[in-house]
């Protein structure tokens, strides 16, 4: 039986890993880059290292697939495309009760918990996070490492760029076309209008705060 590991061992990978084990995944323990966490337990699973022990032989000989579902973009992107690299296995889940249309196209590990819906024609990219009860509409693209929080809808014919963060309860309106690359979409912010790269947008309706470094 394949052995997985979680990367994070914080309430993202507690919850994935509650999923994973009701799916009969065999996870053998957790990754944090927290020495504080490393050798103590989780969930009944070892801390068995920092993301650095990964890139060694011992770890590649004993570990199968990696799941890492942490809510940085931009170093779940990195970790785990790295890892790929490596020949680790990074598989996706996907919740039984998510609901996806046909003629979609799915990038590779991607993680996707329950009450979610992806209509048809939509294109997710790798690397992709999206939290509970979110949807995603017809024609949309979803770029690399994007992540969704809770209650998200995204409307039709929107591109979302990469690693973008789209806090709970946001909506973006049919009607715009782009939600920007590294852009923070904070909680309950309704889009009308388009979302340049790295902004910082809060409201109703959605205004510019500030720009990321």
């Amino acid at each position: 039986m394949k052995k997985s590991i979680i990367i994070g061992a914080g309430t993202h990978g507690q919850v994935l890993c509650s999923y994973l084990r009701e799916a009969d995944v065999n996870v053998i323990g957790f990754i944090d880059d927290s020495p504080d966490l490393v050798g103590k337990s989780v969930l009944g699973l070892p801390v068995m290292g920092t993301y650095n022990d990964l890139l060694t032989s011992e770890y590649q000989e004993l570990i199968d697939d990696v799941y890492c579902p942490l809510g940085v973009n931009i170093i779940r992107v990195k970790y785990l495309s790295s890892l790929k690299a490596l020949g680790y296995n990074t598989p996706s889940y996907i919740h039984p009760s998510v609901v996806i249309g046909p003629d979609v196209h799915l990038g590779e590990a991607i993680y996707m918990f329950p009450g979610n819906i992806i209509m048809p024609h939509t294109r997710i990219g790798n690397y992709f996070m999206m939290n509970t009860s979110s949807t995603v509409a017809h024609h949309t693209v979803i770029e690399e490492g994007v992540f969704l929080s809770s209650g998200v809808n995204i409307g039709a014919l929107i591109r979302v760029k990469r690693c973008a963060f789209i806090g709970i309860g946001v909506t973006g309106m049919t009607g715009i076309s782009v939600i920007g690359e590294s852009c923070l979409i904070g909680a309950g912010s309704v889009l009308i209008k388009d979302v340049p790269d790295k902004a910082v947008v809060v409201g109703n309706p959605g205004r510019i705060i500030r720009y990321k470094e």
